[in-house]
């Protein structure tokens, strides 16, 4: 995350067709000019291209009333799908629909919503202020903070759509990705019991279809039997790269074996203070808020027959795929 930069993020122009499109974006450091080059198939000819082939596509498509189509906004879904015109268009119409079926769980991105600065107080989730040796950023969660007395489903993805709003712009993010670990040692039956399973289905869909990161990695420490029930019966709806890119943890050591502990927050064997991390996080979101509110206003119209209107049978969920693929277990 930088930290030398401490001017107000400027609110987005939300025209779907500006007379002037932002082209502005961010220089690239040696090792994601090799990432983006090797991995992400860019060059500036493609990049050039991509941007105006998708810009198009948001000027004539129909059910897009106000969308950014600022260049840095758009690169994380070029970048998130290698440069593949329609699957990035794809994720794009999807994320664009799942703001407007379920803003209760991607809109109020506010830090100075009660709430929401409570939990981040808290260190529900926040990024780390350091990369990894491959240049990933690392976002580490605590889900014990989420008192399911006080908070729902919905402020934990809130949270998580605050870190990502913070994140998903930078260009390094955008071409390194993301490596998540999330402390599961407070997790109570009263937390899982807030999840329904509906919520799994849409949770899970948004993740395969319309979530513009790179997740390189997901690991969870300190898993608990159930959770790790829960956790199976999760992966039977997430697509197959996603479900390989997971590991659960019995404790901290097994984590370390596979994460460079120095990243971690120091009460978790790391070398900066949690408080320093979160106090960071907050710093970015004060400087995105106007640029996160702004998303509230992007304008997507959902017709009755979409497909993100449509629920699938329980059922179907429950006989799923569990058993034909490999199901967690615990490092």
């Amino acid at each position: 995350m930088p930290s030398d930069e401490r001017q107000l993020i400027p609110v987005p122009n939300l025209d779907k067709a500006p007379a002037i499109y932002d082209d502005e974006i961010d220089e690239l450091d040696a090792n994601c000019q090799q990432l983006a080059r090797d991995f992400l198939r860019e060059n500036p000819t493609i990049r050039e291209q991509s941007l105006a082939q998708l810009r198009d596509w948001i000027a004539k498509h129909p059910n897009i009333k106000r969308c950014r189509t600022d260049a840095r906004f758009l690169l994380r879904f070029l970048r998130t799908k290698k440069y593949s015109f329609i699957h990035a268009s794809q994720m794009l119409e999807r994320y664009l629909a799942c703001r407007e079926v379920h803003p209760q769980w991607f809109k109020g991105l506010d830090i100075e919503d009660r709430e929401m600065c409570d939990l981040v107080e808290a260190g529900f989730l926040y990024p780390l202020l350091e990369k990894d040796a491959r240049g990933r950023t690392m976002i580490f969660g605590d889900a014990g903070t989420l008192n399911p007395k006080i908070y729902t489903i919905g402020h934990g993805c809130r949270m998580h759509m605050l870190v990502g709003e913070t994140l998903y712009d930078d260009a390094s993010v955008q071409c390194a990705g993301f490596v998540l670990v999330y402390d599961l040692t407070g997790i109570t039956m009263g937390l899982l019991g807030l999840v329904t399973l509906n919520d799994i289905r849409d949770l899970a869909t948004y993740l395969n279809n319309a979530v513009p990161m790179r997740i390189q990695e997901l690991h969870f420490v300190n898993t608990p039997s159930l959770a790790l029930k829960v956790a199976n019966f999760t992966m039977a709806i997430l697509n197959e790269k996603l479900r390989n890119r997971i590991s659960c943890h019995r404790n901290w050591e097994d984590l370390h074996k596979k994460i460079d502990k120095r990243l971690m927050p120091q009460e978790y064997g790391g070398l900066i203070p949690k408080e320093k991390h979160i106090e960071a996080f907050k710093e970015q979101c004060r400087l995105h808020r106007n640029q996160m509110l702004a998303l509230d206003k992007l304008n997507y119209e959902v017709s009755r027959d979409a497909s993100y209107r449509k629920k699938s049978e329980a059922g179907e969920i429950e006989k799923g795929t569990i058993g034909s693929f490999r199901k967690l277990q615990l490092d």
